[in-house]
C-alpha cells in the first residue's frame, strides 16, 4: 500500500468548515479594530470598513477587502462543504477542479489579518492616535485557520479513488 487516507478526513473537513462558518458570523458582526484619535474612539467592522473605503474614493481597495474578507472565505467554506457532500457522486475531474480553485482562493483569505497587523504596527502615534485589534479580527483569524485545516484534512486522492471504483 502506497498511501493511507487521512482517517475520517471528510468528517474532519466538515467539522472544521462548520466551525469556520459559525465563527464567520462574529468575525463580521464584531469590530475588527478600534482607532482612538484625539480622545475619540471609533470601532469598525469589516463591512463598515468596506463602505468607508468605497465612499472615500478607494473603490479598488474596497472591492479587494470585500473579496478577501467576505466572498472568498464564504466561497471556500461552501466549496469544502460541497466537496464533502458530492465526492462520491460527482465527477472526479469536476471536484478536483473545484478543489484547485479552493486552494487558489484560500491564499487570499489571510490578507485582512496581515493588513490589520501592519496597520496596528504602523500607527502607534502615542497620544495622537492608537489602533488596536478587536475581537472580530480574532474570530476572522480563526475562520482563516479553520478553513486551512479543513482544506488540509480533505484528501484529494479520495476523488480519484472513487473514479477508479466506478470505471
Amino acid at each position: 500500500m502506497l498511501h493511507v487516507h487521512v482517517p475520517r478526513g471528510i468528517q474532519r473537513t466538515v467539522a472544521f468548515s462548520l466551525a469556520a462558518l459559525v465563527l464567520f458570523i462574529p468575525a463580521n458582526v464584531f469590530p475588527i479594530l478600534s482607532m482612538s484619535r484625539l480622545g475619540h474612539k471609533n470601532e469598525s467592522t469589516i463591512m463598515e470598513g468596506v463602505v468607508e473605503l468605497w465612499t472615500s474614493g478607494t473603490q479598488g481597495i474596497a472591492i479587494l477587502v470585500l473579496l478577501c474578507s467576505i466572498v472568498i472565505p464564504l466561497a471556500k467554506i461552501f466549496g469544502l462543504f460541497y466537496l464533502c457532500v458530492t465526492w462520491k457522486t460527482h465527477s472526479s475531474k469536476q471536484n478536483s477542479l473545484l478543489l484547485g480553485y479552493i486552494e487558489l482562493i484560500g491564499r487570499w483569505s489571510m490578507l485582512d489579518v496581515f493588513l490589520v497587523s501592519i496597520l496596528v504596527a504602523l500607527i502607534k502615534l502615542g497620544a495622537i492616535a492608537t489602533v488596536q485589534p478587536e475581537i472580530g479580527i480574532v474570530a476572522f483569524a480563526a475562520v482563516v485557520v479553520l478553513t486551512m485545516l479543513a482544506s488540509a484534512n480533505f484528501d484529494p486522492r479520495l476523488l480519484w479513488q472513487q473514479e477508479t471504483k466506478t470505471t
